[in-house]
């Protein structure tokens, strides 16, 4: 180095070092839009085979829908298009269906669902309805719940016959259909608990009070009506309703005329 410049062959190599550098920018880019042409049009093409293939062929277009294991919707494929918005002529490749299972579980009546695709034009939706466990209010009421207390319409429902009644709803004055009633929860364990496990005790009705006690109508092997009072939060609904058999099974022997139990006291058994 002499008087602070830089030697001409030093000057020449930097020089041709910016040249290469800027080639291989350019370069870089060159290869970089190809790759994204390339992309661009392979998605095209992709989007353009998978319609013209599915979205759009007229072959997958639907013509019959089916519904398997439903009791009230068994042969209503037509309400059942109408409610959740698939019509014939449908393309089966353009249905959301995780939207259209969504859509039908959002009816009350139906508890899950399951849409399975049959090419060329079918849809075949498995079903799951809730079980009635009882009406609400009165024998003639508009609303039922299943067991875990969920608001459905009777005329969305395989009503069973002799369903028990639930005369109130504990702190609501309304409700909407497809709610979950949690307030009925007491009612609704000791209704699945007779039916489960103490066949001998039909319930005619439940009287939701507070959340001391229930009280409700049953009948003891098709025989007389009794009225029934017990705690809840207390032992259990198996030893109370152990306890109430025993007592029924006891004033029967013994000839007793009986309307009433009342288990409100740790258990033991009042007769009215």
């Amino acid at each position: 180095m002499t008087d602070g410049k830089l030697k001409p062959g030093l000057t020449t190599q930097k020089s041709e070092g910016k040249r290469l550098a800027r080639r291989n920018m350019w370069r870089a880019v060159a290869v970089l839009g190809v790759f994204c042409l390339v992309s661009a049009i392979l998605i095209l093409s992709i989007f353009w085979m998978r319609r013209t293939l599915f979205s759009a062929n007229p072959h997958f277009k639907l013509k019959k829908l089916e519904i398997y294991n439903g009791t009230f919707w068994n042969g209503k494929e037509n309400e059942l298009s109408r409610r959740v918005n698939i019509a014939p002529g449908d393309n089966l490749f353009s249905i959301n269906y995780k939207q259209l299972r969504e859509d039908i579980e959002k009816i009350p009546g139906i508890e899950k669902s399951e849409v399975i695709r049959i090419l060329p034009d079918k849809l075949q939706i498995r079903i799951a309805e809730r079980v009635p466990r009882a009406i609400l209010f009165s024998p003639a009421g508009r609303f039922v719940v299943d067991e875990n207390a969920v608001v459905i319409p009777r005329g969305e429902s395989a009503v069973h016959k002799n369903l028990p009644v639930i005369t109130s709803i504990p702190g609501r004055k309304t409700f909407r259909q497809g709610e979950q009633l949690g307030s009925l929860k007491p009612s609704l364990d000791l209704i699945m608990m007779t039916l489960r496990n103490f066949p001998d005790i039909s319930i005619f009705c439940v009287m939701p009070g507070n959340d001391e006690k229930l009280d409700f109508v049953m009948r003891y092997r098709g025989g007389k009506f009794y009225r029934v009072t017990i705690p809840l939060n207390n032992r259990g609904l198996p030893y109370l309703l152990s306890a109430l058999q025993t007592a029924i099974i006891n004033a029967h022997w013994k000839k007793l005329n009986v309307s009433g139990f009342n288990l409100l006291f740790d258990g033991r058994v009042v007769l009215n």
